[in-house]
């Protein structure tokens, strides 16, 4: 292995470290939504046509095809 890959290599792999607490957060949110919220109100505020859902969305950062 080159020096560079390797360095690429550690980088990433820094980047992963640093970017796990948030992920994991993110999935916890995510499952107390789920388990809290039911499909038909999150349908209610972010589903349809028109800029409301895709702010209210944008606002909570919700992917949009999520």
């Amino acid at each position: 292995m080159s020096g560079a890959a390797i360095k690429i290599f550690y980088v990433c792999r820094q980047l992963l470290v640093d970017l796990s607490f948030y992920m994991l957060l993110g999935l916890a949110v995510s499952a107390l939504i789920r388990v809290f919220l039911s499909p038909a109100v999150v349908a209610r505020h972010l589903g349809g046509n028109g800029l409301g859902p895709v702010v209210k969305a944008a606002l909570l950062g919700i992917p949009i095809p999520l």
